[in-house]
């Protein structure tokens, strides 16, 4: 297959312009409450060169004739998640009672801080979360911290060093819950989750219906982005349905492709969103277009390190 046929394969449909409508939930699944998180996997010049190649080549790629109402950019994105679609990998079966689908992610926090001695600053830090959920909704997680703390500038470090060197690292964590899984704001059985179309079209449609129903105070593409993000990193999917999820994606008018870092400092190509709380992205590999990891507001992100089916909410594959 040459280049012109793999970019036929990875077309979709154009959406109609969006309503004036209100979105965007609190991005529930991001523990902590006050500390603001975040959307995994010689040199580092020759790296960097290498993904700078690719995403100027990427840029470059012609848009399909049904990407025409997008925009340059927004085509561009496009065809990025399309291709990350066909390479994207989730559950190779739906889970059977008594399994969980297990998750292991490295994620950055951020905080501020009203220091009492030199004024605020801002202080971020890694934590490692791991995530057993069964087919029930049910779910069980642990975090604990990974490294020192960080700091944005040398200003807030020294602010927090006049401050006393408070240690602001949470303590380890464990809970239990039941959440279900959820597209916005309705909660969906596991039955119907992998009841979810496959068609492109018509699951951007099911995101787009419930950012608006979910009323949040912002747009509905802004919102839709954000549901369809929420069920990629919640929701125990088979590989068909998160391809399905990333082309739905591309279905939304105002993505953006843009050079992105992921939390651990790797270059790659972002399909990002620029809503009213700042930039969510999505990063892909620029050479393999495998899904690294997700960033959102100032610093917070995450990726997904280890995966995969176990036999109970302790144990690891």
């Amino acid at each position: 297959m040459d280049e012109l046929d793999l970019i036929r394969s990875f077309r979709a449909d154009v959406p109609g312009p969006s309503v004036a409508a209100t979105a965007r939930a609190d991005r529930a699944w991001r523990p902590g409450a006050g500390r603001r998180r975040s959307p995994r996997r010689g040199a580092r010049f020759a790296a960097a060169v290498a993904a700078v190649a690719a995403v100027a080549a990427a840029a470059l790629v012609i848009p399909s004739a049904d990407d025409g109402g997008l925009g340059a950019g927004s085509a561009r994105a496009a065809e990025v998640l399309r291709r990350a679609a066909a390479e994207v990998s989730g559950l190779p079966r739906a889970l059977a009672p008594g399994e969980y689908w297990y998750v292991r992610r490295n994620t950055t926090w951020t905080t501020g801080v009203e220091g009492e001695r030199a004024g605020a600053y801002t202080a971020m830090g890694l934590e490692i979360r791991e995530e057993w959920t069964a087919a029930d909704g049910t779910r069980r997680w642990t975090t604990r911290q990974a490294g020192p703390l960080r700091f944005p500038s040398a200003g807030d470090r020294a602010r927090w060093e006049a401050d006393g060197r408070p240690d602001l690292t949470p303590p380890p964590s464990e809970d239990r819950t039941r959440t279900g899984f959820h597209v916005g704001i309705r909660e969906y059985r596991y039955e119907q989750l992998l009841d979810l179309p496959r068609d492109p079209r018509a699951l951007y449609e099911r995101f787009r219906d419930a950012a608006v129903r979910c009323r949040c105070g912002n747009g509905v593409d802004d919102q839709s982005f954000v549901v369809a993000v929420e069920l990629l990193y919640t929701a125990p999917l088979p590989t068909d349905l998160r391809a399905a999820t990333l082309r739905a994606i591309a279905l939304i008018p105002g993505i953006e492709q843009r050079a992105e870092r992921d939390i651990l400092g790797r270059p790659g190509v972002g399909v990002a969103y620029e809503g009213s709380e700042g930039r969510q992205a999505l990063i892909f590999d620029p050479a393999t277009h495998e899904l690294l990891g997700e960033r959102s507001g100032a610093g917070g992100g995450s990726v997904d390190v280890a995966s995969g089916i176990v036999d109970s909410p302790t144990a690891r594959p």
